[in-house]
């Protein structure tokens, strides 16, 4: 075998097994998340909602302990700040045209790391895939509630617009402004998937 064909071949094999890795799991959870965001502008702060955003996730044994992967995705078009204007502009920042969604991932997560101890919140890195960038947020889990097949817990993370080169749309000829940060919350409520 050539050393140009041993590459080749060591490369695929390093694929397979990931590929393999990520879609094994000893256990697979379903639910849904509820998100809330909070923008801030000049003039005034605002709030919005998706609901019932669809989640999966999978749970494997690692070398040290179990490791925790998962994958959702909201629609531009379901986030609502109850003022249509305002929606109209949002929409257009994420260039909802071209991209439909918000991709949020976690990746090979240690499930040690997720859960709160004592007063401190658990953490999550929570990889967002927004208008076509990548980013990743580091999320705070608070209010955790575990039982053998049912779990639910909040999320907290801050986004940065201009992380993900997002322009907020100005009203008033551009005197009111949002601000960078967006604060996200998502209350998570998960089944275990019995085989």
């Amino acid at each position: 075998m050539t050393s140009m064909n041993a590459r080749l071949f060591s490369l695929l094999l390093l694929l397979g097994l990931a590929f393999v890795a990520q879609t094994s799991a000893d256990e697979v959870w379903l639910g849904t998340s509820d998100v809330t965001f909070k923008g801030y502008s000049f003039l005034h702060d605002f709030t919005g909602t998706v609901n019932r955003v669809p989640l999966k996730v999978l749970v494997s044994q690692g070398a040290n302990g179990r490791i925790v992967s998962a994958t959702s995705a909201v629609e531009v078009k379901q986030m609502n700040t109850r003022e249509e204007a305002r929606d109209r502009g949002m929409r257009q920042m994420f260039d909802e045209a071209q991209y439909h969604l918000i991709k949020v991932e976690v990746v090979n997560a240690d499930e040690r790391g997720l859960k709160p101890h004592g007063a401190q919140p658990g953490t999550l890195p929570v990889t967002l895939t927004i208008a076509g960038r990548r980013g990743t947020a580091n999320g705070a889990v608070t209010n955790l509630s575990e039982s053998r097949d049912a779990v639910s817990f909040d999320l907290a993370f801050p986004v940065s617009l201009k992380m993900f080169n997002l322009n907020p749309p100005a009203a008033l000829g551009g005197i009111i402004k949002v601000k960078d940060t967006v604060d996200v919350t998502v209350h998570v409520t998960l089944q275990r998937r019995t085989q």
